[in-house]
């Protein structure tokens, strides 16, 4: 039994292929050099493409891919803020939802820039 229930903000198909391309890119690129052992590189390395996640899932595959370096939520937060897209080529999107219980639950993904300038011409045109 997962340890919580699945959050309902999902990414349609197209969006996913889409984020996917431009992701690859980012990586290819080389300009944007993450260290996966930092903080700062773990939260940016699970969190990056079209995945929405909150700060718990984010804590948990934290916990599951790096055991010796566990982060808490709130570290990863702060690592979310610290994210810059002229320095990282990143775009921290956050949406919410209200769970069952009627909390507020935000959920995060980092897009490569270069995808929301894609969007952005698509709508334009």
């Amino acid at each position: 039994m997962p340890i919580t229930k699945p959050h309902p903000v999902k990414t349609p198909i197209r969006e996913v292929v889409d984020i996917r391309k431009h992701i690859a890119r980012w990586i290819k690129s080389g300009r944007y050099p993450i260290n996966s052992k930092t903080q700062f590189g773990r939260v940016v390395t699970l969190t990056r493409g079209p995945a929405w996640k909150t700060l718990r899932e984010i804590e948990a595959d934290i916990q599951y891919f790096f055991p010796e370096t566990p982060d808490t939520q709130a570290a990863i937060s702060a690592r979310l803020r610290d994210v810059r897209p002229f320095k990282h080529g990143l775009v921290k999107q956050r949406v919410y939802y209200t769970s069952d219980r009627g909390t507020i639950v935000h959920v995060y993904r980092l897009v490569p820039v270069t995808w929301l300038h894609a969007q952005i011409e698509q709508e334009a045109a």
